[in-house]
Parts: C-alpha cells; sequence; structure tokens
C-alpha cells in the first residue's frame, strides 16, 4: 500500500509495516483489504490523498469496515404485517371527545357502551356524584 503514496516515499517502510501491524491486530483480513482498497482508490473522506495514511487512521478505517462487514452478515429484520385493527365508529369517538371536554352525559353513556371498562366506569361514577 505504501508504494501507492508517492509523498510517502522517504519514510523507512519496515517500521511503517510494523506500525500499521500493531494497529490493525484482531481486526480480520477482509476489513484490512477492505480499508486498504478504500484508501488506494482516494475514497476516505479528509485523508490527503499524496500521503500514506497514518497506522491510526487505517487501523480506525478497517476497524470501520469490520462493523460494516458484521451489518452485511446479519440477518434481515423480517417485518411483519400489523393485523388489521376494528374500525371505531364515529359517534363513538365524537362521545369520548364529549367525555373529555366535560359532558356527563357523553359519560353515561360510554359507560352503559363499555360496562367492563374501569376507567370508563370510574369516570361516570366520578360524574354521577357531581351531580348528586
Amino acid at each position: 500500500m505504501l508504494s501507492g503514496f508517492p509523498a510517502s516515499a522517504g519514510t523507512d517502510p519496515d517500521m511503517q509495516i510494523r506500525a500499521y501491524l500493531v494497529a490493525i491486530d484482531g481486526i480480520p483480513a477482509e476489513a484490512v483489504w477492505r480499508a486498504a482498497k478504500l484508501f488506494l482508490s482516494g475514497k476516505v473522506r479528509d485523508h490527503n490523498r499524496a500521503f500514506a495514511p497514518s497506522a491510526a487512521s487505517f487501523a480506525e478505517a478497517a476497524r470501520q469496515q469490520q462493523a460494516v462487514m458484521a451489518r452485511e452478515s446479519r440477518p434481515p429484520i423480517e417485518v411483519r404485517p400489523e393485523p388489521p385493527q376494528p374500525k371505531v365508529a364515529a359517534y363513538k369517538l365524537q362521545l369520548l371527545r364529549q367525555a373529555a371536554n366535560g359532558s356527563l352525559n357523553a359519560r353515561r353513556e360510554l359507560a352503559e357502551m363499555f360496562p367492563d371498562n374501569p376507567v370508563i366506569a370510574r369516570a361516570a361514577r366520578d360524574a354521577q356524584e357531581t351531580i348528586g
């Protein structure tokens, strides 16, 4: 890779290679190859293309490629269609709106429609207590 960057010709290649090897220790070879390919093809942002990347920059790019590979290897998440929900009648929504705005009659009607709902039943009882 070093020969692909002409301005890096003055550096000691053995020392530079050792620095790269230390920096990429534990990163899979495929990720290292992908990172090298990105640098050599000039696709790494904010990198001066005249110089070889620092060992730290190269290792960072290799770790990013490792993360990309891990993401690519995961199975896709299966999106299950949501079961169709029953539509709520417009008059029930209107009653609910009226009850929320303080209508005692609407609260009573809702309590009659939904006798098993504890929230609605409590609201109707509260409305009865308020009246009498």
